[in-house]
């Protein structure tokens, strides 16, 4: 058999639509639950069902807060790596075709080839953010655009740092959502432009790594929260965090297809809810309580409806990850001790 991560195929459970599902999950590659998740996006056509299986269209890479196609998403990002001039401004123009077949669609990696930019994407997460890696294989320098649905505003710290900034409007809360963005490359930027409401950033070479990081506190957060490793030592990480929780159980007398479910499943458990606080520079854990658009002490989560998960997903945390189980409930407490009340569906918004 495969390595364990390497058997679970994302794209397990994603194959639906508006009228019919079949799951109605998204590929994620990401830590468990972490603030963030990375899906490559095949359509801006279709809402909340931006990603099918069967299509081969790679419009780029998503961070994504989309818990559920119901819910839907906020505070997303479109990464779409590029080469040369194009002959529009929207996300047709930008899209190109890549091998199904080849792609690696995993918890803790992501690789796709563009064939049209013949740019090979590869992604590996952590808890709040990604480590990217561009390679173009023609020798072609590497551009960048940045598309969101909230007003973005880039900003070049540096040579080789951006800094960007997107403000949301929720649908409970009177202030808005604010994620900030940092992007740090290993080559220089040549060209920071804005082309009707996107970015463009164009680089000076044709390989780059990328170092990603959000925070929904500051700009100075979001520089903290920065990968500290190279690729490959993110990937490891990424890769123990993930074998820690899905060995936690031991299949017996069991085919290669029902263990590869089984540990899909697993997968699948270990997304939600996720983080939503951050660790400052002394170490200690703070959130934004968006109902006084202030940074608070302590732990706070997002993207859980009680009422799907309050018989299924949390008894089982409570026997299987216990050490998570307890920073969830202090997590819970402190939504309480910000709103006043506890969540039905705890979300920035409370979207219920």
């Amino acid at each position: 058999m495969k390595p364990l991560l390497e058997s679970i195929d994302t794209r397990f459970g994603t194959a639906s639509k508006h009228a019919f599902s079949r799951g109605n999950t998204l590929p994620y590659t990401g830590v468990p639950f972490g603030m963030n998740y990375f899906v490559p996006q095949t359509s801006d056509q279709d809402g909340s069902w931006f990603f099918d299986p069967y299509l081969p269209i790679f419009q780029g890479i998503r961070l994504t807060h989309q818990p559920s196609p119901w819910i839907g998403d906020y505070s997303w990002l479109l990464l779409t790596p590029v080469t040369g001039q194009l002959g529009g401004d929207s996300l047709f123009h930008r899209q190109s075709s890549y091998d199904m077949d080849k792609a690696s669609f995993q918890p803790h990696y992501l690789k796709i080839f563009s064939l049209r930019y013949q740019i090979e994407t590869q992604l590996t997460p952590t808890c709040y953010g990604a480590s990217i890696r561009l390679e173009q294989k023609q020798g072609k320098a590497l551009s960048l655009y940045l598309h969101a649905a909230d007003e973005l505003t880039v900003e070049q710290v540096d040579k080789r740092t951006l800094a960007l900034r997107q403000e949301g409007k929720t649908e409970t809360n009177k202030n808005p959502l604010t994620m900030f963005t940092t992007l740090q490359m290993n080559t220089d930027i040549l060209a920071v432009n804005q082309e009707d409401g996107d970015w463009r950033i164009d680089l000076a070479d044709r390989h780059a790594e990328i170092q990603l990081a959000t925070s929904f506190i500051s700009p100075s957060q979001a520089l903290l929260n920065l990968p500290q490793e190279d690729f490959e030592r993110c990937k490891a990480s990424a890769q123990a965090d993930w074998e820690n929780l899905l060995h936690r159980f031991d299949i017996i007398k069991t085919g290669e297809a029902d263990r590869t479910f089984f540990d899909h499943c697993l997968y699948r458990l270990f997304l939600f809810p996720q983080t939503f606080y951050e660790i400052d520079e002394s170490g200690q854990a703070i959130h934004m309580d968006l109902s006084t658009n202030t940074v608070k002490p302590g732990v706070l989560f997002s993207n859980n409806g009680f009422w799907d998960t309050f018989r299924t997903t949390f008894p089982l945390f409570a026997l299987i990850i216990p050490e998570h189980y307890h920073r969830f409930l202090e997590g819970f407490l402190n939504s309480y001790r910000d709103t006043g009340f506890l969540p039905k569906w705890l979300a920035p918004d409370e979207r219920v």
